[in-house]
């Protein structure tokens, strides 16, 4: 039977994202936490310079580390101009 897809909770605020190699970014991001098919995935948007975030989007994988020092394995889908649409590529835990 097919479940639509759950929104489990929302999170807003700063924090940084960063890749191997790359300087960290200062970024503003909001973050859905959502049960799809039975697993819980993260996925959202980040807003930062887009000189910054541009070495970052070249790389597949990267950290989103948000305001209460959690950690969130991530790859972002697309970016245009100052705002980054990512989705987590981890097992991800909403506590």
């Amino acid at each position: 039977m097919f479940e639509p897809n759950e929104v489990l909770q929302v999170l807003t605020g700063r924090g940084h994202v960063s890749a191997e190699g790359v300087e960290a970014v200062r970024v503003r991001y909001r973050v859905v936490v959502e049960r799809r098919e039975g697993i819980v995935v993260a996925s959202g948007t980040l807003t930062g310079s887009h000189a910054s975030l541009m070495p970052i989007w070249l790389i597949p994988d990267s950290t989103l580390r948000l305001k209460n020092g959690r950690r969130i394995d991530i790859s972002i889908t697309d970016l245009v101009g100052d705002i980054a649409e990512f989705e987590s590529t981890g097992l991800f835990s909403p506590t």
